[in-house]
Order: structure tokens, then sequence, then C-alpha cells
């Protein structure tokens, strides 16, 4: 269920929230305790929006980090700025409402001095975010390439979805650099789902996901291009490199042993797969064409060398679509050991 707490980090950040509040409450008290308000004549109302913008901007920036960041040294450096540059401000606005006093007018002369603090703080911590940074990306490797778009990421899998993956195709051609692509589907999914519903769907294609990208090299792309199906980006390979690539994702996908929740019994699927050259003057839109053709003939024939070895190792599935799993494990899909479910390949979850 969808919740505030699981969709932010506020809940590991209850101290700087307090802590930030805190601020804007000391500021105002200091202000209001010592200073006196000024006449509406002199109020300029063009200085206390510019202030004003400055203050509600700040406060959005430390709500944003404490939203989208998990606890750690940088966040901590981060906010901590923040909230000093913020109490400086907050100051500053309200001397656009207030005048002190001789006896107050250290207040001015110090409301300056916590910006500069903050600034410097904020410097430490974006020289650790650019640290932080280089291990993402080190981290990334093989999920993105040298572009970052979070709207194209795939929720379940987290890989980058097929737009993703064609727009670096793309890149790779224009930049002249030759390689191969290619598509893996996992054999008769749809079977999967039936038997195990939606969410096992889900989770079976999001360890099937990280364990293609385990497979590949730093410079490859894998991303989920739709429903089941994977797509790579493997450049700078000959053909005989590409398919040992794409051979070994295969052969790990059906070394997958998959457990349906506290079942024992482990499930076990194949995944089908073509690979074909990428060169600068080739059109992406046909060699896709090509391969999914390729793809769906891989799928009603059994005997075709890029679907048939591994094929289902075993399963506990039962032989009917939703019987409970784990009656006979080590039994392969279907009714019958080795026997083929359905006329067509297996439909796809949404991606």
């Amino acid at each position: 269920m969808f919740t505030l707490r699981n969709a932010t980090q506020f809940g590991h950040h209850k101290g700087w929230l307090f802590f930030t509040f805190a601020t804007c409450a000391l500021a105002s008290s200091l202000s209001l305790t010592f200073g006196n308000p000024k006449p509406l004549a002199i109020i300029s109302g063009l200085d206390i929006v510019g202030e004003g913008s400055v203050v509600l901007l700040t406060l959005g920036w430390i709500v944003a980090v404490l939203a989208s960041r998990p606890p750690g040294k940088v966040t901590s450096l981060l906010i901590m700025g923040l909230v000093f540059f913020l109490f400086s401000m907050t100051l500053d606005l309200l001397d656009e409402f207030l005048r002190y006093p001789d006896s107050a007018v250290w207040l001015s002369m110090i409301e300056s001095i916590p910006a500069a603090i903050g600034m410097i703080i904020m410097t430490a911590a974006l020289y650790l975010w650019h640290l932080e940074q280089r291990a993402i990306n080190l981290q990334l490797r093989r999920r993105e390439w040298d572009y970052r778009d979070h709207q194209e990421i795939d929720p379940i899998t987290q890989l980058y979805r097929g737009d993703y993956w064609q727009s670096r195709v793309t890149a790779l051609q224009a930049s002249g650099h030759n390689g191969y692509v290619a598509i893996i589907d996992i054999n008769e999914f749809s079977y999967f789902n039936q038997c195990y519903g939606q969410a096992e769907g889900d989770r079976y294609l999001h360890e099937v996901a990280q364990l293609v990208v385990m497979n590949l090299r730093q410079q490859d792309l894998a991303c989920r291009y739709a429903g089941d199906r994977f797509a790579l980006l493997l450049p700078n390979v000959n053909e005989a490199e590409a398919q040992d690539i794409v051979k070994e994702v295969r052969a790990s996908i059906s070394h997958v042993a998959f457990r349906y929740k506290e079942d024992t019994a482990a499930i076990y699927t194949s995944a089908r797969a073509v690979v074909a050259p990428l060169s600068q003057g080739d059109s992406l839109t046909d060699t896709l064409q090509h391969l999914l053709l390729q793809l769906e003939d891989a799928g009603r024939n059994e005997g075709d060398k890029v679907g048939d070895e591994g094929s289902y190792k075993g399963s506990n599935l039962g032989a009917k679509p939703g019987t409970k799993p784990g009656s006979k494990p080590g039994t392969k899909l279907g009714s019958k050991p080795g026997t083929k479910l359905g006329s067509k390949p297996g439909s796809r979850n949404a991606a």
C-alpha cells in the first residue's frame, strides 16, 4: 500500500526535520524578542517578495533532500549547510518588518555569518556527493549508458525501458562503432503468471534482470524491452563473442532456482534469444523487426538452436494453472515433462 513513509525517506530524518523547524523558530524568536515593528510606509514589498522567495526555496531544497536521500554523511552535510543558510535568510526576511535598537544591533551584524558557514559546509557536501556519484556511476554500469533519465526506468526490473535502449543503440551507430544487439525472451512466462500470480511473476523478472546484468561486461547494456523480454547492446564484439555472451545469459537463467513464497521446491524456467549485428548504416527498425520475427519462430520451433537448449530443466509448476506448487518438485513446466505449453509464446507482464 502506498504511504508517505515508503514513498520518501522522511521516516529516517525526523531529527533533521525537527532541527530545521527549530532553527526557523529560533531565528523568529530572536527577531521578535529584540526587534520593533517598522512603520508600514518604509516596508518594501519588493524586498519581502525577493527575500521571502529565498526562504521558501531553501525550505523546498531541504524537503527535497530529506525526501529523496537516505541517511548518511553527504545527506547530513547538505542539510546542515542548508539549515545554516536558512537561519540567515530568515533573519534577513524578518529585517524587512522589524528594526533593532542599538542594544540589539549585533543581531543585524551576525545575520550573514551562518550563511557563510552554510556555504562552506555545502561545498564539502558537494565534494563528497561527487565522490558518491562516481561510485554510483560504476554501480550502474551495464544498466545505463552515459545518459540518465529516471522517467525511463522500469519499476519492476530497475532496468531502463526499451525506448532508452533504442536511443543508446542509435547513439552507438552515430558514433561509428559496431556491435551486436540481442533480444532474450523467457519461455512460456504467461503460464508462470497463471500458476503463481503476477506479483510473483514481477519478482521473478526482477531477479532475472539482476542476473542478466551480472553476466554482461562493464561496457554492455541491458534493458527491459517489453514484458518478459530483455534487450542487450553489446558493442565492439564479433559474432562468436556475442553468441557466447547471450548463450551464457540464457544458461544462467535456466539455472535460476526460483522459490514461490515459502515453498522449498525450486522452479526452473528457460529463455530463448536472437542476436543480430549492428553497424552504422543499419536501420534499427528493420533490425528489430527481423529479431522479433526470429524470436517468434524460435518459440514455435522447439528444435530451433536458440530455443531448445536447457529448456525447462525442471519445475514444480502444477499440471493446471492456479494449482498449489510443491506437489512434485523437479517436474517440468506443463502437465507432462518436456511438452510445450500452448501454441503461442507466453504473454508478457505489462511493462
